[in-house]
C-alpha cells in the first residue's frame, strides 16, 4: 500500500515478471542431423537459435526454429530440438518465474529485436561469470556457482532475463512480429503440410513450381517441407510432382486431342525426350505405347 511521507507518496512498485531461480544457461553449437533427448520439467525453458536452423518438438508439435527466433517450453511441457542439413547455435536458459503474464509466451515462435539480443547476450555472459560450468555442455542439468564470481553477478543476469521478458511481453500484447504456431498448419502428424504441399503441386501442374518458391508460399525452410513431406508419402516433393504430372498426361493422351509433344509442353517438361523416359519408367509403356493400348481397349 501507498503511504505518505509529508509532502511525498511513496509508491510500491508492482513486479510483473519475477525471475525466482535459474537451472540452467547453455549456449551450444549443433552439428548436422545432431538430436537432444526428450525432457520435460516443471520450469520454462528458453530456445533462441543464434545461427542457422533447428527443429523442435513441444509435445506432439514439430515445427522449424530460425535465426533470430526463440521460443519458451511451458512447465511439464515434453520437448526436445534436432538439426536437419544445417548446423545451429543455440541460447538456452531454463528458470523459475510463476507471473500470469508467462502465457503470453505459450504456443508462439518470437523475433528477437536488436535490444533484446543484447539482453541474452547479457544473460550468457554473466552466466559465463556467474558459474563454472562449460555452457556449451548441453546435457548440463547441475550447474555450480563461482566462489569468486564478480560482483553482483547473479542480480545481472536475474534483472536482464526480467527486461527480457518484458520486452518480449510488450511486443506481444502489441501483436508486434507475432507467430502463433497454429494447431491447422502444424499438426501432430505434419498431415496438414503434406495437403498444403499436394494443393500447391496440383495447381502448378501446367507450370514448373520448384522447391523454393514452394518452400516460400508456406513460409517453412526447404529443408524441413522436404523431410515432412518423405517422412509422411515415402517419396520426395519433386517425384510426387512428377507422378501427378504423368497422370494428367494420360488424362490428356486419352482425349486424342493433343500430340505427346504438345502434352510435354503443356506440362512444362523440359523436352519430349524427358516425358517419354519419366513417362515410360512409371507406366512401363511410352506414350506413343498408352496411345496405342487405349485404341486397343476401344476396340475392343
Amino acid at each position: 500500500m501507498d503511504k505518505e511521507y509529508g509532502n511525498y507518496i511513496q509508491h510500491k512498485l508492482k513486479e510483473t515478471f519475477t525471475v525466482k531461480s535459474i537451472f540452467t544457461i547453455h549456449y551450444f553449437r549443433y552439428g548436422k542431423r545432431f538430436r537432444v533427448r526428450k525432457e520435460s520439467h516443471n520450469f520454462w525453458e528458453m530456445v533462441y537459435i543464434d545461427s542457422g536452423e533447428a527443429i523442435v518438438s513441444a509435445d506432439e508439435r514439430e515445427f522449424p526454429l530460425r535465426r533470430g527466433q526463440a521460443y519458451f517450453h511451458k512447465p511439464e511441457e515434453e520437448h526436445t530440438i534436432r538439426t536437419e542439413e544445417e548446423f545451429a547455435n543455440s541460447a538456452i536458459v531454463s528458470f523459475e518465474c510463476s507471473a500470469k503474464s508467462m502465457k503470453l509466451f505459450e504456443d508462439k515462435i518470437i523475433d528477437f529485436n536488436e535490444f533484446e539480443k543484447q539482453l541474452l547476450n547479457k544473460i550468457i555472459s554473466e552466466g559465463k561469470l556467474s558459474f563454472k560450468d562449460k555452457l556449451d555442455d548441453i546435457y548440463l542439468v547441475k550447474m555450480t556457482k563461482r566462489e569468486n564470481a564478480p560482483f553482483a553477478g547473479e542480480q545481472l543476469i536475474k534483472n536482464s532475463l526480467e527486461l527480457l521478458l518484458i520486452s518480449l511481453a510488450r511486443k506481444i500484447r502489441n501483436e508486434q512480429k507475432e507467430t502463433f504456431i497454429s494447431e491447422n498448419l502444424i499438426a501432430p502428424s505434419g498431415v496438414k503440410l503434406v495437403e498444403n504441399i499436394l494443393d500447391i503441386l496440383n495447381e502448378n501442374l501446367y507450370d514448373n513450381i520448384n522447391l523454393d518458391t514452394i518452400a516460400s508460399k508456406l513460409n517453412f525452410s526447404k529443408t524441413y517441407i522436404k523431410s515432412v513431406f518423405k517422412r509422411h508419402t515415402g517419396t520426395t516433393i519433386i517425384q510426387h510432382y512428377i507422378d501427378l504430372k504423368i497422370a494428367e498426361a494420360k488424362k490428356l493422351l486419352s482425349q486424342n486431342k493433343y500430340t505427346v509433344t504438345e502434352i510435354a509442353f503443356m506440362l512444362n517438361f523440359n523436352s519430349v525426350h524427358y516425358f517419354s523416359r519419366q513417362f515410360k519408367c512409371r507406366t512401363d509403356m511410352s506414350p506413343t505405347e498408352y496411345i496405342d493400348s487405349i485404341k486397343a481397349d476401344n476396340v475392343l
